[in-house]
């Protein structure tokens, strides 16, 4: 996505970003990336904390919490919203989210089911989706929502501008895949596997 400044009452017209530090842990990758001892353990393995019915409350109450936060500061109402554009991790998520602001699912985006949680990526390919699909008109009053790791949560509105098709479309192909994901990543999960049972096999 490509940004740039304008005089018109257009784009991001009100944010709100926030951060539920004190549940931090219920979405978590402990002893990892810069936490991580740099030459510690290189198996490549890593444990998760994953606490998935808090997780969704928080998410929730985060998100639903800033899009009222944004509707308000835009000094607009949820029946204002053209549409919604969630973070596409959980389908009971968005669907409670969307029953908060009392959108009708057609005022709601959905392709979790095309590509699952694609993390900070999700808002970004819903709203291409959505305008590939003809869902955003000119002039459009989107809402977005998202929530993530540490545990973070945000919300924006953006009014949408006149343009609502490319300025050019890219030949450019990705090459011809006949493997699964499963089969694809199996050297890397062998080699992750070999590793492991190599510290964890005890010593003669």
């Amino acid at each position: 996505m490509v940004l740039e400044a304008s005089d018109q009452p257009l784009g991001l017209i009100a944010d709100k970003l926030g951060c539920d530090a004190e549940a931090r842990h219920i979405l978590a990758v402990p002893d990892s990336g810069t936490d991580r001892g740099r030459f510690e353990h290189i198996d490549g393995l890593f444990e998760m904390n994953f606490e998935g019915k808090e997780i969704f409350k928080r998410a929730v109450r985060g998100m639903g919490d800033a899009a009222v936060d944004v509707l308000k500061q835009a000094g607009v109402g949820g029946q204002d919203i053209d549409l919604l554009l969630p973070h596409q991790a959980n389908i009971r998520i968005i669907e409670t989210l969307a029953k908060q602001m009392a959108l009708p699912p057609e005022k709601v985006m959905v392709n979790i089911e095309q590509y699952g949680n694609t993390s900070a990526a999700t808002v970004p390919i819903a709203l291409c989706d959505a305008l590939e699909q003809g869902r955003i008109k000119p002039g459009a009053l989107l809402l977005t929502a998202a929530f993530g790791a540490g545990l973070t949560w945000g919300a924006g509105v953006i009014r949408w501008g006149d343009r609502v098709t490319p300025l050019n479309k890219s030949d450019a192909m990705l090459a011809p895949c006949e493997h699964s994901a499963l089969e694809l990543l199996a050297p890397a999960i062998a080699g992750c596997r070999q590793a492991h049972e190599s510290r964890v096999r005890p010593s003669p």
